[in-house]
């Protein structure tokens, strides 16, 4: 309980390998950065309140702004481990007056989480579960 209140009251989230969430864990799928960087950018450029601010497919990584219903900064890094096995890891700072955006940042992520795995095929959230 004290660890969701804690996630709740700051204004940035991020995933990460051993994330005590289980859904801002660093998520795999199967298939080459170059594909998962597509993928990522063909779902920020969907979306009407996301706008693309830069993408560099030879590092790997993407930024975007998110717009409505709140103002949120993202980025999103992709990072090979094999040939078709791809980490997805993503960091949102939301924009607002108070230090704290009420899990808005966590909800920006669970979202990019759910549109990758509509396009890409997903592996697993551990690198113990996926060797």
């Amino acid at each position: 309980m004290l660890k969701r209140l804690q996630n709740i009251l700051k204004n940035n989230s991020e995933t990460s390998e051993n994330h005590q969430d289980p859904l801002l864990q660093t998520h795999y799928f199967k298939a080459n950065r170059t594909k998962v960087m597509e993928a990522v950018e063909e779902l920020v450029k969907q979306q009407s309140n996301y706008k693309l601010l830069g993408s560099s497919k030879e590092r790997g990584e993407l930024s975007f702004e998110v717009t409505s219903p709140r103002k949120a900064f993202a980025v999103i890094t992709a990072t090979s481990l094999r040939p078709f096995k791809t980490a997805v890891d993503i960091n949102v700072t939301s924009e607002s007056p108070l230090p704290i955006d009420f899990g808005y940042s966590r909800k920006v992520i669970l979202s990019i989480n759910e549109g990758l795995k509509g396009r890409l095929e997903f592996i697993g959230t551990s690198l113990l579960e996926n060797n």
